[in-house]
């Protein structure tokens, strides 16, 4: 049986406590500066508790460190993890900076460990068929990709708690609606059309606000096709493919046909399934894949502990998670100087 330390009691860590629990895996120690937040997850388990993650990684009996703290401190704690000779799930985005998730990446590489980082939406039934489905679609011509949340920042007053700088949404979730939507978004075209080539960003910013609430991309993809990315909070609760605010899709169109995806809210996935829809060019046939409403990260910690069990790498890597902090890097830099920027990868 697989033993697990949860670093990190926030929102996020409910889906990794409770996706290892439904894979067999056992929690043997729960860690939050907020001790009342790992008691009360650790009562749940019979795990040990502790406020130092540095106490949790010396544990013997923990194998495997779920890392679901800010951002901003991922890396401090999964190199620890690292150097301990532990598995490691980290929580997106990798890290704060394209250059720490390189750094982070190499350490994991060159120690042997295993790593894995949480963009759990591949793990969507539709997802992985879409993936499947363009092995046989020919050249991808266009992308039309958008991540729009209800949140809405362009009527209100701005809240005297986020007027300062570093803001709430910076410290806890390292960037606005790019980061926090787009990270996300971005990982799933990488997963399904590759690494862009070049990448051209545009970002508004309200004054008063230390943080983007909306961004834009075009990214060039290695074989002539282009994907266009917004990312948005915006003021409309009944949008979207559930009528709940939450409206994210990716449109691809290819010399063979068009995907259309559409995914449920992140945070109550069983209310509705994923839906693919398959338009095939030669035939005019249009199928419609529709799933149960599964949770994907279930099925992500159920692959994660298959993988450790069997001694497979981490799927996705820290180098894929590495790519999604490198476009933002990238978008931001882009919006900043309104010039296309080049993709250098790191590992390359």
């Amino acid at each position: 049986m697989t033993k697990v330390g949860i670093v990190g009691c926030g929102t996020i860590s409910k889906f990794h406590y409770e996706g290892y629990e439904r894979a067999g895996a056992k929690v043997v120690h729960v860690c939050d500066l907020n001790i009342d937040a790992a008691k009360s997850v650790a009562t749940r388990y019979g795990a040990r508790v502790s406020t130092d993650y540095r106490t949790l990684i010396d544990d013997p009996e923990v194998q495997i460190v779920s890392v679901t703290t800010y951002s901003k401190l991922h890396k401090e704690v999964a190199l620890a993890a690292i150097a301990a000779g532990k598995g490691v799930v980290c929580e997106k985005t990798l890290t704060d900076s394209a250059g720490s998730s390189a750094e982070l990446a190499t350490a994991a590489d060159k120690a042997g460990t295993f790593f894995t980082i949480g963009y759990m939406k591949r793990y969507f039934p539709a997802v992985q068929q879409a993936k499947t489905l363009l092995t046989d679609m020919g050249q991808i011509i266009s992308i039309h990709a958008r991540t729009w949340q209800a949140w809405d920042w362009w009527n209100c007053e701005i809240p005297k708690e986020y007027r300062n700088h570093p803001s709430g949404v910076i410290n806890t979730n390292g960037g606005g609606i790019l980061v926090a939507g787009g990270s996300h978004i971005l990982d799933l075209l990488h997963f399904l059309a590759g690494r862009p080539t070049n990448v051209c960003g545009q970002m508004y910013i309200r004054e008063g606000l230390d943080f983007d609430t909306r961004a834009n991309a075009m990214m060039w993809l290695k074989d002539g096709g282009i994907a266009n990315l917004e990312a948005c909070w915006h003021p409309m609760s009944y949008a979207g493919y559930e009528r709940n605010g939450w409206d994210e899709r990716i449109e691809i169109n290819t010399a063979k046909g068009r995907l259309d995806l559409a995914t449920p809210m992140w945070n109550k996935p069983t209310s509705n399934g994923a839906l693919l829809v398959h338009q095939d060019a030669a035939t005019g046939r249009t199928t419609e894949y529709r799933y149960p409403a599964l949770n994907p990260f279930d099925i992500e910690m159920a692959e994660v502990v298959r993988r450790f069990e069997c001694g497979e790498p981490g799927s996705p890597s820290a180098w894929d998670g590495y790519v999604v902090d490198e476009l933002i890097s990238q978008i931001t830099k882009s919006a900043q100087t309104q010039t296309v920027c080049p993709m250098i990868w790191r590992d390359r």
